[in-house]
């Protein structure tokens, strides 16, 4: 009875580890299809020994896990939890420095990349020490990403600024600036009916031969009125005699 355990226990393993492989190859392979590679036949062999490597490296087997993700490492993919795998079983190999290079070159990738990996999602059971390293990696990558960018962009400024003294002298015309032709009509000017000429008045007729223009008649002299004579003052009463008989 005891045999028959033991072997229904050795297949229980078998078929979990199948399971598991299975599972985390499918998460690389749909890593792959976000990612926007396209699925070759060549790209199914690197997701099972990527799978094969995380599956051996949380099974306990560090040196295989160490030499299925070298593996896919030196076969050209992308993906930057390989190197974190990678770094993290020659950590528990002893291989301190070789650890720390594969955290860095995985944090590197990851934030050129953009999050198109779920890393997070894989790192779900690294805890520990372990976890604290690589998650400064992690955060120093992202820290330079965010400074390049930032220079990037103050680069493009300082071109603009540059470029913008020498676009304006292009579009600034050669010559001096000339008023338009009197005759040239403005399009911004109220259009006004023309006005015309006033008509000259009619020449005065000649008159006959032989005939004198009339003479103006003589204004009449007025000679001034005669003085006319003043009346005479009434003259005063002459006093009266004294009456001889009074």
């Amino acid at each position: 009875m005891s045999e028959c355990n033991r072997f229904w226990a050795i297949v229980r393993r078998r078929c979990a580890a199948a399971v598991t492989g299975t599972l985390l190859s499918g998460a690389a392979l749909g890593a792959v299809t976000a990612s926007g590679q396209q699925l070759t036949i060549d790209s199914l062999p690197l997701a099972n020994a990527y799978g094969n490597g995380v599956h051996g490296f949380f099974a306990g087997a560090y040196d295989r896990a160490y030499e299925d993700l070298s593996t896919v490492i030196e076969a050209g993919s992308t993906d930057p939890r390989a190197w974190y795998f990678r770094g993290l079983a020659a950590l528990h190999l002893g291989r301190s420095d070789e650890a720390e290079a594969d955290f860095a070159e995985g944090a590197r990738r990851e934030s050129e990349t953009g999050g198109a990996w779920p890393v997070a999602r894989s790192l779900e059971r690294v805890q520990g020490s372990a976890r604290l390293q690589l998650e400064r990696h992690r955060t120093r990558a992202r820290v330079a990403m965010l400074q390049r960018r930032r220079e990037a962009e103050q680069r493009r400024y300082s071109d603009i600024e540059e470029m913008q003294p020498e676009v304006l002298r292009r579009r600034r015309p050669e010559g001096p600036l000339t008023a338009p032709p009197a005759g040239e009509d403005n399009p911004f000017e109220e259009r006004r009916p023309p006005t015309r000429a006033p008509e000259p008045a009619p020449a005065p007729e000649p008159l006959p031969p032989g005939e004198a223009p009339a003479a103006p008649p003589a204004q009449l002299e007025l000679e001034p009125d005669a003085e006319t004579p003043t009346k005479a003052k009434p003259a005063l009463p002459a006093e009266k005699d004294e009456d001889p008989f009074k």
